[in-house]
């Protein structure tokens, strides 16, 4: 794998350990509601009328909570050796719940002359249920 792109991270990545946890990312969960969308599970109508909250933020707009935690940890690095591996549980978040992303290192694995940082990843509501569950990874100096 080409190290294009890697640059030395502003933080002091040599006291890392498996088990650190990496800053977390705290969000109120937004996505706008269309009456008219085609997955209906987006829709408040439809999602009170199966039992839900309400309408359904769409997976996308979580994974993005997820993305912007190791975005301001990895720093451009995570644009160029970034990789991860996602599933969305738990029922999900409505439009005000206050979701946390997570990251805690699993692993440190050399690779060629630099380092890949391996971490569980996860965004939990308020009620501390994970909504999202995964693992990155990403190339550092």
């Amino acid at each position: 794998m080409s190290n294009k792109g890697l640059r030395k991270m502003e933080k002091n990545t040599r006291s890392l350990k498996v088990g650190d946890e990496i800053p977390s990312l705290t969000k109120t969960a937004y996505m706008p509601i269309d009456p008219n969308a085609r997955n209906v599970i987006h829709t408040d109508e439809y999602a009170r009328d199966v039992g839900m909250r309400g309408a359904l933020i769409g997976g996308s707009t979580l994974l993005s909570y997820v993305l912007e935690m190791l975005y301001n940890y990895f720093d451009q690095n995570w644009f160029y050796h970034g990789i991860i591996n996602v599933s969305f549980i738990g029922g999900g978040a409505i439009n005000g719940d206050i979701v946390t992303a997570h990251g805690v290192i699993t692993a440190i694995e050399k690779d060629a002359d630099s380092n890949r940082l391996k971490l569980d990843v996860y965004l939990e509501n308020q009620m501390q249920e994970r909504i999202v569950v995964g693992e990155a990874s990403c190339l550092i100096l």
